[in-house]
C-alpha cells in the first residue's frame, strides 16, 4: 500500500494562553460595572471597551502582546492588530449565549475571568464544509473510531472556562455558550480587533486606509 493523506489547507489555529497577573483583582474590577439583560441570554456589560478601564491597561496590554505573537506565529505578518471593543458578559444557571460570529472584526477572543469546574464550555462550530454529501447519516458509519483526520469531520470544538486563559480565533468563526447548569456565575471579557489603518499594498490595489 502507498496510500499517502497530504493535508493540503488549514484553518487558522485556536491561540491559547494564561494571563499570568492577578485575577481576583480584575473580577473585583468587572463586578464593578453595570450590566444588562441581553435578550433573554446571558448579560452584557453597558461598557463596550471595557478593556480601555485604567484599571485593565496591565491586562489590555497582555492581550495585545498575545495577538501580535498569534499573528506572527500563524499569519507571518508582522503588523500591528488593534483591540477595537471589548465586553464582559456574566452567565448565572439557565442562561446561555446562542450561537453567532463577530463582524467587522478581524481576530476575536475570550478571557474566562470567574468560572468553576461545571461551566459551560466555549463551544466553536466548524465553518468549513467539507463534504456536500453525508455518508453518516444512516448506515451508521460516525460511530467508527477517530483517527488523526478527526478535526476534517469534527463539528464542534469545546474549550474549558479556565480561570485566566485567553483563546484567540477568526472572528466568522460561529461560537456560543450552552445553557449553564451550574450554580456559580461564569464571567468572561471578550474583544474584537482590527489591522491598524493603514494596511494592504498601493501598487495592488489593495489598500486600506483612511482618508479623512
Amino acid at each position: 500500500m502507498f496510500d499517502q493523506y497530504i493535508n493540503m489547507f488549514s484553518p487558522p489555529p485556536l491561540g491559547v494562553t494564561q494571563f499570568t497577573g492577578d485575577i481576583k483583582y480584575v473580577q473585583k474590577i468587572i463586578k464593578e460595572n453595570q450590566f444588562e439583560s441581553n435578550g433573554g441570554w446571558n448579560s452584557i456589560s453597558n461598557d463596550k471597551c471595557i478593556l480601555d478601564l485604567p484599571e485593565l491597561v496591565t491586562l489590555k496590554t497582555y492581550i495585545s502582546d498575545f495577538v501580535h505573537r498569534y499573528v506572527l506565529k500563524v499569519f507571518r505578518i508582522n503588523h500591528k492588530i488593534d483591540i477595537t471593543q471589548s465586553w464582559s458578559t456574566i452567565t448565572n444557571n439557565g442562561e446561555e449565549h446562542p450561537d453567532h460570529f463577530h463582524v467587522n472584526s478581524y481576530l476575536s477572543g475570550v478571557m474566562f475571568v470567574k468560572s468553576s469546574e461545571d461551566s459551560p464550555p466555549l463551544s466553536l462550530q466548524n465553518n468549513i464544509k467539507v463534504p456536500t454529501i453525508s455518508l453518516d447519516l444512516f448506515d451508521g458509519n460516525q460511530n467508527l473510531p477517530q483517527n488523526e483526520f478527526a478535526s476534517v469531520t469534527a463539528t464542534t470544538f469545546s474549550v474549558a472556562p479556565v480561570e485566566g486563559s485567553i483563546v484567540l480565533f477568526p472572528s466568522l468563526t460561529p461560537h456560543g455558550v450552552s445553557k449553564s447548569k451550574s450554580n456559580d456565575e461564569r464571567i468572561i471579557i471578550a474583544f474584537n480587533t482590527f489591522p491598524r489603518l493603514p494596511f494592504g499594498c498601493k501598487n495592488e490595489t489593495n489598500l486600506v486606509m483612511s482618508r479623512i
